[in-house]
C-alpha cells in the first residue's frame, strides 16, 4: 500500500480554482451571448400589491402604446392583451437587437372578490396601473369584545 501525502495551501487552491471557473464562465458568455429568437414571446413583468382597500398590478410596458393594451375582466380573472410593435421607421441595419416585440398576453387569478365597476388604470412613464378595489364586506374590520 502506497500512502500519498500532498500539502496545499487551501487558500491558494481554492482561490485559484475559483479563478479559473470565472474565466470559464466568462469566456463561455462571450462566446454563447443570448440572442432573442423571432419567435420568442415577449412578456411584460408585473407586480402586484394589497393592502386592506385594493390589490393594485404594477406592469413595466416599455415602449408599448396604452392605446395596444387591453385589459379584460372575466369573472375572477383579469387578462391583460397587448402588442409592443417593432419600430418600422428605423432605417438603420441592426447589428444587435435584443428587445423584443410582438403580442402578449397575461391572466392573473383574482383569488379576491373585487368592485369590478370600480377597477381603475393609468398609465405613465411605461408602467401600467391597474387599481382593484375590494367590496366592503371583504375588507378587515376589527370586531368589539362585548363584555357580560
Amino acid at each position: 500500500m502506497v500512502i500519498i501525502v500532498y500539502r496545499f495551501d487551501s487558500f491558494r487552491d481554492l482561490t485559484l480554482l475559483q479563478d479559473r471557473i470565472n474565466r470559464l464562465f466568462d469566456d463561455s458568455m462571450v462566446r454563447h451571448e443570448r440572442q432573442p429568437s423571432p419567435n420568442e414571446a415577449w412578456v411584460p413583468m408585473v407586480d402586484i400589491t394589497e393592502d386592506e382597500n385594493e390589490i393594485v398590478l404594477w406592469v413595466d410596458l416599455p415602449g408599448v402604446s396604452q392605446k395596444e393594451v387591453d385589459i379584460i375582466i372575466n369573472g375572477d380573472q383579469l387578462t391583460l392583451k397587448g402588442e409592443k410593435k417593432f419600430d418600422q421607421t428605423n432605417q438603420r441595419k441592426y447589428l444587435r437587437r435584443e428587445r423584443l416585440v410582438g403580442p402578449f398576453s397575461r391572466t392573473f387569478q383574482l383569488n379576491l372578490p373585487v368592485e369590478t365597476e370600480e377597477i381603475s388604470a393609468a398609465y405613465r412613464n411605461g408602467v401600467l396601473e391597474i387599481h382593484l378595489p375590494k367590496p366592503a364586506e371583504s375588507k378587515p374590520r376589527k370586531v368589539s369584545i362585548q363584555t357580560e
